[in-house]
């Protein structure tokens, strides 16, 4: 079975379509968010195509809750959506518990194009407890420059992993989108 490795993901404005690759989001958020941008690649490559016919979704009814409170994946979303500053995202580290993650929350999303919306937990065979030790230790960085070299080629071989496994969510669900508006604009539904 072949995994269609996404290399962009694209966007509707009223002017056109838009297209971000891994580059951009690395461009964006740094280069020490190399997994950031596969995960935020990987994720809404998948949720586009789920959500909308032609997998390119107007980029102003796109909406995010995660429990994740990655700043790297929270700036590759922001890039691609606008969400973050449009207060179309929402961070919650109690949607979700696993896989768990060295910050707290969990490699847990939601997301929602217009009237659908879809939840997605990562593999926890990605997202394991050697992960969060090595983030831990070293994404910060360290003065040993053979310690750092071996991160990056972990965080690399990460990359390709998240990018190329065929089940690299454990669970992909419909959810509401509705209470994802009803997030963001303040309202309570049940």
């Amino acid at each position: 079975m072949f995994v269609q490795t996404p290399f962009s993901v694209r966007v509707r404005e009223p002017e056109g379509i838009l297209s971000f690759t891994r580059d951009d989001m690395i461009a964006y958020a740094g280069l020490e968010n190399v997994i950031a941008s596969a995960v935020t690649l990987r994720l809404l490559s998948r949720a586009f195509a789920d959500l909308t016919e032609d997998g390119v979704p107007d980029r102003r009814s796109i909406r995010i809750l995660t429990a994740f409170a990655g700043e790297g994946v929270r700036d590759c979303i922001e890039l691609v959506t606008r969400a973050v500053t449009q207060g179309r995202f929402v961070l919650d580290p109690s949607a979700a518990t696993f896989p768990a993650t060295p910050i707290g929350g969990a490699m847990y999303f939601e997301v929602a194009c217009a009237d659908r919306a879809m939840a997605y937990t990562f593999s926890e065979s990605i997202f394991d407890a050697e992960w969060c030790r090595q983030v831990a230790a070293y994404q910060q960085g360290t003065a040993d420059p053979a310690v750092h070299a071996a991160y990056v080629a972990y965080k690399f071989a990460k990359v390709g992993r998240i990018l190329a496994m065929p089940d690299v969510f454990a669970e992909v669900r419909p959810c509401s989108a509705e209470r994802l508006i009803s997030l963001m604009s303040g309202r309570t539904v049940k």
